[in-house]
């Protein structure tokens, strides 16, 4: 759906794409995920979380993700790794009926296969989501409300700060629309609209959508297939034909319990 997940976020990703929603969580869940950026077998990104509902102090989850590439070396000798290994804590709570919020804190730990070129540091997000109505959802992420990184050259900086704001509306019992517009640095960066349709009920889905970046437009698609408490999930977003870059796919797995 275009990666329009805030308002939309159930279990697998949830504690990326929104903390909030864990406080609605009714059971475990474990899910992991892999991309190949742009199909070009060069950086590639696997992710892995955990959730437990709430307990009586709040919903938990737990994510690991890892991006990394290897490219040729220096005159054509050897190769060089690049890896960002990001650790997280999130927590979501409800509060009253429609509404919860959320939180997220992150480690990170980049390396390279360069001299004093990799850093770590740490980072906040903050999160609502809302349930106005039994058709729609409603949610506010602010991701690094709170960051530093320290690089191995003495130098620190901070991770940008990125809004995102997002519903979702039940057009039909089966189909689900969702919308979502993204800032970083206080500056617009993306639009995106998405939709999912339920072929077979808790069985197959289908689902679309597109993602206006500044002055390219990208269109994505995916597809969902549930066996119990098992789910697959494959997604693609189509490079137009402005970057030259090719289509991203995204694989990923869930399990609830």
């Amino acid at each position: 759906m275009g990666g329009a997940y805030a308002a939309i976020a159930e279990r697998n990703g949830a504690p990326y794409h929104n903390p909030a929603w864990m406080g609605f969580a009714d059971l475990h869940s474990v899910g992991v995920s892999y991309a190949d950026l742009n199909s070009l077998g060069l950086v590639r990104n696997i992710y892995l979380d955990y959730v437990q509902p709430d307990k009586g102090y709040g919903a938990s989850g737990l994510y690991w993700n890892w991006r990394g590439t290897e490219v040729e070396g220096p005159g054509g000798v050897g190769e060089l790794g690049y890896a960002e290994n990001t650790l997280c804590y999130a927590i979501g709570k409800r509060v009253g009926r429609y509404l919860a919020v959320g939180a997220a804190a992150k480690a990170y730990f980049i390396t390279t296969d360069i001299e004093d070129t990799g850093g770590k540091g740490g980072g906040l997000d903050l999160a609502l989501y809302a349930t106005p109505d039994p058709f729609s959802t409603v949610a506010f992420v602010v991701r690094n409300a709170l960051s530093k990184v320290a690089w191995d050259t003495g130098l620190k900086d901070n991770l940008p700060l990125e809004l995102e704001i997002g519903g979702s509306y039940y057009v039909l019992d089966e189909l689900v629309v969702v919308v979502e517009i993204r800032y970083e640095r206080n500056h617009y960066s993306a639009f995106t609209l998405g939709g999912e349709y339920t072929v077979k009920p808790e069985l197959f889905f289908i689902r679309g959508g597109l993602t206006r970046r500044f002055d390219r437009t990208s269109p994505s698609f995916g597809l969902g297939f549930r066996l119990d408490k098992i789910r697959i999930d494959y997604a693609a977003e189509i490079d137009p034909g402005n970057s030259g870059l090719g289509t991203t796919h995204k694989l990923g797995m869930s399990l609830d319990f």
